[in-house]
């Protein structure tokens, strides 16, 4: 079988290089006008004067061409956060790896009507839709919302209120999909990975399951079997689709006893 197959963090990381391109253009004309006089001059100096001064400007001009390249490189934080998403998406698709090797379809960076899923997953116990939080402290789920402490300043605590019910609305936008496509009802169970510290490990709601990457491959690889073999190819096919890979006819979508009842 071959298809084409996006890879983990592509929107994520489309989206922080368009915002850093923007952060270069924007601020080009500042830090010409800033840096651009010392180390024109610092450069001058370095190949007119004395040994002294040389060694002078070519200090000067070293320490203002490395500020330049620091801050043009150091955008926003709304527009790094697209990187570090893009980061923990590769390693949800890593942690993920070990699974197709046991027969389970995986779908990375679909794009969809509101954004992108960011990784899709269908094997024997089913179809799961997962989101990756890569995020820098500890993580504390209350009511079903998660928490961000940071270890340095534990009093700047973040809540994510929307995590849960933007999970559960995606998953429900893919079940209605997947059954339109398809023609075979399912459930889809929405995840969300947490790349930070979280204690609490795994936490499965009914609805929604909040763990650590770390715990996720092992957690799946517990789920009990619901899909039939024909009816998870079935399945596996309109997910092909939906993710716009492709495939060779007449090639089967997945391995014989991808799974089974």
């Amino acid at each position: 079988m071959l298809r084409r197959r996006a890879r983990a963090g592509v929107y994520a990381e489309r989206r922080y290089r368009r915002g850093l391109r923007r952060w270069r253009a924007k601020t080009r004309p500042l830090f010409i006008s800033a840096f651009g006089p010392f180390i024109v001059a610092g450069l001058a100096v370095y190949f007119i004067d004395g040994h002294r001064l040389v060694w002078l400007a070519g200090m000067v001009t070293g320490l203002l061409l490395g500020a330049w390249i620091a801050l043009r490189d150091s955008p926003p934080r709304y527009v790094e956060n697209w990187h570090d998403g893009a980061e923990g998406e590769r390693k949800t698709e890593k942690a993920l790896r070990p699974l197709e090797r046991q027969g389970w379809r995986t779908f990375h960076d679909v794009q969809a009507r509101y954004g992108n899923y960011d990784h899709i997953a269908v094997g024997p116990a089913g179809v799961f839709l997962l989101e990756s939080k890569n995020l820098m402290g500890i993580v504390e789920l209350r009511d079903g919302v998660p928490h961000l402490q940071r270890r340095l300043d534990p009093e700047a605590e973040v809540s994510f209120g929307r995590v849960r019910p933007q999970a559960l609305a995606a998953a429900a936008r893919l079940k209605e999909e997947i059954e339109r496509r398809s023609g075979q009802r399912t459930w889809v169970q929405a995840i969300v990975v947490f790349w930070a510290e979280f204690p609490q490990g795994v936490i499965d709601d009914d609805r929604c399951v909040f763990l650590h990457g770390s715990k996720l491959r092992s957690w799946m690889e517990g789920r009990p079997a619901r899909l039939s073999e024909s009816g998870g190819e079935m399945i596996a096919a309109s997910l092909a689709e939906i993710a716009g890979e492709e495939t060779v006819a007449g090639a089967p979508i997945a391995p014989p006893g991808l799974v089974r009842a």
